[in-house]
């Protein structure tokens, strides 16, 4: 009677398991339909905050694996008002890509800061940088192109800088990097060419994010959790060779050098340089109490590597004669704390101050230049 009751019962979860199973695949399959039919597409552009596949630039998401930067913006991308991504993959309203006669065109390049990471589109430095200098300089005939990328490094910017920078016809480049070079010199294995730390396997993330129903269940069970941005760095960087303890990465720290980092900044100013086009370098800014929100470097990288950087940033400017945004001066003083998000990322507010600091210095040479007879 046991064997005969025990037989039926897993008899009859067999079914069960193989009716939930045959659903699930059933709903799996309905919802790429219905994705795939252009149907309820501010759903798919909910399921596309919760970590999308990167191998293509059409499912949903905002970054898709690129073979030179490892990873870039999906052209077109847009979340309600938040997020736009115009359609030449740079994040902001949509601007011709052959540069319209009487135009001048600056792009802003760098990491997350210049992005305007976890702000509005509409709300970051290179927007209120646009402003700042049509008013200065009374014209409309200013753009200003927000070239920023989250977590890219100079290595990645003097990438984008050959196929999509260039390509745009720039009258000025400006440069606001320091941050993310930081992070490959704690990892294992330093190169200078970041291969140790930098992933670029168009796989990721693998695994269960490639189904539809595993993303609804993510964004259903914590949907303020996901963003464009959320847990980019666990498929960019090559986790396997962070080491555990705090020691162990700062003693690789302490055994690389800014090196890297000044020879992409070098690499980048020769080449606007070569092309007659103006590079303009900034001295990049943390928190007056250096908060240390980032559990990945101790206390000592973020201080010291940041100093190393801005050294660096003000050697090439010596070394090329070029403009200096003064920003890390600018932004030292007890009353800046307000202005912070956290140690290096701006509110609304402090990106209107930063476009502030930078208009200050390169709207006179924008003045001279588009001066007749220039």
């Amino acid at each position: 009677m046991t064997t005969s009751s025990s037989g039926s019962f897993s008899k009859a979860l067999i079914v069960i398991l193989l009716s939930i199973g045959a659903m699930l695949v059933v709903a799996e399959l309905g919802l790429r339909a219905l994705n795939a039919a252009g149907a309820y597409q501010g759903l798919f552009a909910a399921l596309g905050q919760a970590r999308p596949p990167l191998d293509t630039r059409e499912l949903p998401g905002m970054y898709y694996a690129h073979p030179y930067t490892a990873y870039a913006l999906k052209p077109g991308y847009t979340r309600a008002n938040i997020e736009r991504i115009n359609s030449l993959g740079f994040r902001g309203e949509e601007f011709a890509a052959k540069k319209p006669d009487g135009v001048y065109r600056v792009v802003a390049i760098g990491g997350s800061t210049t992005f305007g990471v976890y702000l509005p589109w509409n709300q970051s430095y290179p927007y209120y940088l646009q402003e700042n200098l049509r008013a200065r300089l009374n014209t409309d005939a200013i753009e200003v192109v927000n070239a920023g990328m989250t977590g890219s490094t100079t290595a990645e910017s003097l990438h984008r800088l050959f196929t999509q920078i260039l390509p745009i016809e720039p009258d000025m480049v400006v440069i606001y990097h320091a941050y993310n070079d930081l992070f490959p010199r704690v990892f294992d294995d330093y190169q200078e060419d970041y291969y140790h730390w930098r992933r670029s396997d168009p796989n990721n993330p693998p695994g269960m994010t490639r189904f539809y129903l595993w993303r609804l269940a993510l964004r259903a069970l914590n949907p303020t959790a996901f963003h464009e941005n959320y847990d980019l760095q666990r498929y960019v960087w090559k986790t396997e060779n962070l080491p555990d303890s705090d020691t162990e990465r700062l003693l690789n720290f302490a055994a690389s050098s800014s090196q890297a980092f000044t020879n992409n900044m070098d690499y980048m100013i020769t080449t606007l340089q070569a092309w007659k086009i103006q590079p303009v370098l900034a001295s990049f800014a943390i928190h007056p109490d250096i908060w240390h929100w980032n559990d990945y470097f101790p206390a000592y990288v973020w201080e010291e590597g940041i100093r190393q950087n801005n050294g660096a940033i003000r050697e090439l400017a010596a070394k090329y004669s070029l403009p200096l945004v003064p920003f890390a001066e600018a932004m030292t003083g007890p009353k800046t704390r307000k202005h912070y998000n956290d140690s290096i990322h701006m509110t609304a507010e402090g990106n209107q101050i930063k476009a502030d600091v930078f208009a200050a210095t390169i709207a006179p040479i924008i003045r001279k230049q588009m001066a007749p007879g220039n």
